[in-house]
């Protein structure tokens, strides 16, 4: 991604500031999250006031830029930019989780990346090697489960009852009821139901 020097650095520190946590750090380093993760933890035991800093100074220059392209493509300066879209986000197409680690070689002394397998996919939900796909795919099959779902089943699920409904055309309205509890449900949520049921 193309951006100015001046941009960049204030959307490091606003990125720091606002969006650092631990999920950022796995989408950033990947396989190595874990690594700089423990890394930013001992910055931040001497305060948190400057450990954006500290931790960007003992990056090397190839971990840095990964840091400020993630840093540049969610803020513009002060500007929070659109999140990664779903069908670029890999989860586990057994269980829909995004924790899912690839195998990397990694240098024991620099700490340096060289390579992955990724043919040799791990979830940690599951406990096993799985296939991934994309969230996107993960959603529209927890989608297409949902509408095959028969009225009794709704019922189970949402704790609605059609009866609860107005006698002229109750299906209807349970049914929009029971679409509109679905999609007020986050992701995660409606990945709980979906395994809970499955």
């Amino acid at each position: 991604m193309k951006y100015q020097a001046e941009n960049a650095v204030s959307s490091f520190f606003y990125y720091m500031w606002n969006a650092w946590c631990k999920e950022e750090c796995r989408t950033v380093f990947k396989e190595m999250y874990s690594h700089f993760w423990e890394k930013w933890s001992l910055m931040t035991d001497k305060g948190i006031f400057g450990a954006a800093e500290r931790f960007y100074a003992e990056l090397t220059d190839r971990y840095r830029e990964k840091l400020v392209e993630r840093a540049v493509s969610l803020y513009d300066g002060k500007a929070r930019r659109k999140h990664p879209d779903d069908s670029e986000i890999k989860v586990c197409s057994d269980c829909g989780s995004t924790e899912i680690e690839i195998q990397a070689w990694v240098d024991v002394n620099t700490n340096e990346y060289h390579s992955d397998v990724d043919d040799d996919i791990w979830c940690s939900q599951c406990e096993d090697n799985v296939e991934t796909c994309s969230k996107q795919s993960f959603l529209e099959k927890m989608q297409e489960w949902w509408k095959s779902n028969n009225t009794d089943n709704l019922e189970y699920l949402t704790g609605f009852k059609t009866s609860d409904f107005p006698s002229a055309n109750s299906g209807q309205t349970f049914a929009e009821a029971a679409d509109e509890w679905w999609n007020g449900k986050n992701y995660d949520e409606k990945r709980n139901i979906y395994l809970t049921n499955n």
